[in-house]
């Protein structure tokens, strides 16, 4: 076992995997959208009439609604962390 290239190996490894995260960060905060009700609908696997019902009127819902003309969207993913938040209250 050569303990030199081992370590070379390693180090070169961390970097690689720094270098990816770094750039999935990156990625990651440059990600911002609006859905509508069908796609949250969609994400949650709850139907809409059960989200208008039990969710999107909860206050925190009401801080991460938008209205653009008569369409209702809601920040995204922002509003994903909200229904987990309404999510673990209702338990």
């Amino acid at each position: 076992m050569n303990l030199i290239n081992d370590d070379a190996v390693i180090e070169l490894m961390n970097e690689v995997i720094e270098r990816k995260v770094e750039e999935r960060l990156q990625q990651m905060k440059m990600t911002f959208a609006t859905i509508d009700i069908e796609t949250l609908s969609k994400l949650t696997s709850l139907s809409e009439s059960t989200l208008n019902k039990k969710f999107v009127n909860h206050p925190e819902f009401v801080k991460v609604k938008r209205r653009v003309g008569t369409r209702v969207l809601y920040k995204y993913p922002e509003c994903l962390e909200v229904y987990k938040n309404v999510l673990e209250e209702m338990q």
